[in-house]
């Protein structure tokens, strides 16, 4: 079994490499033209680069995994033929045709229509976040490429790459790819290398008065920043670490940061499984506690939303249990 896992991790890599070299090739996303966006409401936007990043994550895993593996990821046909048309699939074929991948737009609409999986608690299903942080990609910040491995509901198997993240600390870089398998560890290595300088990552001791990084989101609504901080402050100097995407586990993971919080935005909103798979699963075995809000487990048994699970927690242990009193858990 460990061996099987530590495989499925590096499909999970592979995956996400696929979809970081076809983001890469639709170039600077400042220069998109507005064909190249949908605008998903109050999910936000998707862009061209999302689609090619997704259909580079399903075609690189299915060639390994077999073409029926089963796999959960957040963009959909029905939204782009809603939203963006024949226009923006002919945009996504060129995207890919820039990263060597030659498809027509037939093949690129079939395997967009292929992820679309329930998840849930039996089998085995990946989920995958082809540009978690989009508007952190638009605005020339973090994003991130999550690729995760569920058996019976438990992350088991995972990959986040964040392509403009450097090797150390919350700088800008030239990419790194966060690795874990259950049991395993979890490591990191240079987006541009598999398997080069890979190095294990361990997340933070934690003193009670020592000062808390906080990792949150650019966009603070996202996670009421503002509450959250002054919740922490009873236990310590509070120092917000602010970056989009799936990233934020990694930082907790690697140590650059203490905690990650996110209080869910609206009543009733719950999380998708794919914003949560592989990012919770690198920081959980890099010494990390993960749970909702509340300190219950995060329950990915439920399909494509974390029906029982309300926002996210995950700090190192001490840390954790201090946060989920100060927060009220």
């Amino acid at each position: 079994m460990p061996d099987d896992l530590l495989r499925r991790m590096h499909h999970a890599a592979a995956a996400a490499r696929a979809a970081a070299a076809a983001i890469a090739s639709v170039g600077d996303p400042a220069a998109l033209a507005a064909g190249a966006v949908m605008d998903k409401g109050a999910a936000g936007p998707a862009t061209v680069a999302d689609l090619a990043g997704q259909v580079a994550a399903i075609r690189a895993l299915r060639s390994v995994e077999g073409p029926r593996c089963r796999i959960m990821a957040e963009e959909s046909l029905e939204e782009v033929d809603r939203l963006g048309g024949e226009a923006l699939v002919e945009r996504v074929v060129s995207a890919l045709a820039g990263a060597g991948l030659a498809l027509s737009r037939d093949e690129v609409r079939d395997t967009l229509a292929s992820g679309i999986d329930a998840g849930g608690a039996d089998g085995e299903c990946w989920a995958i976040d082809p540009l978690d942080g989009t508007k952190g990609y638009l605005r020339g910040g973090q994003f991130a490429i999550a690729v995760g491995l569920l058996r019976d509901g438990t992350p088991v198997a995972g990959a986040v790459a964040a392509p403009r993240l450097a090797a150390h600390g919350t700088d800008a870089g030239t990419g790194t790819v966060f690795l874990a398998a259950a049991g395993q560890g979890a490591w990191q290595e240079p987006l541009a290398a598999a398997g080069d300088a890979r190095a294990p990552i361990r997340a933070r001791a934690w003193s009670r008065g020592d000062a808390i990084r906080l990792g949150g989101s650019v966009e603070r609504a996202h996670s009421a920043s503002d509450v959250l901080e002054a919740a922490a402050a009873a236990l310590g100097p509070v120092m917000p670490v602010r970056v989009d995407s799936q990233a934020k586990y990694a930082l907790v993971a690697r140590g650059d940061a203490d905690a990650y919080v996110r209080r869910s935005p609206s009543p009733g909103y719950r999380e998708c499984a794919w914003d949560h798979v592989a990012g919770a699963l690198v920081a959980r075995e890099a010494g990390c506690t993960v749970t909702d809000v509340h300190g219950r487990p995060m329950d990915f048994g439920g399909g494509r939303r974390l029906a029982a699970s309300e926002g996210v927690l995950c700090a190192a242990p001490g840390l954790h249990a201090a946060l989920l009193a100060a927060l009220g858990g």
